[in-house]
């Protein structure tokens, strides 16, 4: 075994390397909080919301910062983050407050993935861990794990025709065949299920802080309210 698994005090977190943006703006938050709880399970670190807080703020600091306070981890969008890989959403891992959390075999799985997306973490001062295609192999649990992540839908908003409607400034002309278009249902689809599809949109354009898709997903909601209501 290479030195992925090496034990390390908690107060070492605050030498790791932040990623540029650019290598992670375009994930989830709950893929990046399971990469971080995947970590400080190797290191033997508990998985307190405050050590997952201050890894994720070390790693991926742009979206897990406090606004205005970007030099400080924002522990309550740590603390959402979580709540949102439990089994009844994402199905990624459980929590507990006196014991920590812990990812499920798909929260594995999800940190592996980003793992072998962006590599793994660096120490001031230290070499990069060296990881092997065994260390990277990702096996799902039989739990049910959303398969769909929210930037596969937030990217299939932003080619909607609805969408381009809305940022050209002709909104005005959208009609209900564009908001079907965009949630690839049918006129004839009971209107619980179309706004169950939405709400998974706007919940997907929450989790990952696109605030320009939220705000549109929220004007869309709105728009179609009657619509959406038959």
């Amino acid at each position: 075994m290479n030195d992925r698994k090496k034990v390390r005090e908690k107060s070492e977190l605050l030498k790791i390397r932040a990623f540029q943006k650019s290598k992670y703006d375009q994930y989830a938050l709950t893929s990046m909080t399971a990469y971080c709880i995947f970590w400080l399970q190797e290191w033997n670190i508990p998985t307190s919301l405050e050590n997952i807080a201050i890894a994720s703020h070390r790693l991926f600091p742009v979206k897990f910062a406090m606004v205005g306070w970007s030099e400080f981890p924002d522990i309550t969008r740590t603390n959402r983050t979580v709540l949102q890989m439990r089994p009844k959403y994402r199905n990624l891992a459980s929590s507990s407050a006196s014991q920590g959390v812990f990812l499920n075999q798909n929260g594995i799985a999800e940190a592996k993935s980003l793992i072998a997306k962006i590599g793994p973490p660096i120490f001031e001062g230290e070499d990069p861990i060296k990881l092997t295609s065994a260390d990277l192999k990702a096996e799902r649990g039989s739990g049910k794990a959303r398969t769909i992540h929210p930037e596969d839908i937030v990217a299939k908003v932003r080619k909607s025709q609805l969408f381009d409607l809305y940022t050209h400034s002709r909104f005005d002309e959208a009609e209900a065949i564009h908001l079907i278009g965009m949630l690839d249902v049918y006129d004839h689809t009971p209107s619980t299920q179309k706004r169950k599809k939405l709400k998974e949109f706007i919940d997907a354009a929450s989790e990952l802080g696109d605030k320009t898709i939220f705000e549109f997903l929220n004007q869309v909601e709105s728009r179609f309210a009657d619509y959406l209501k038959k």
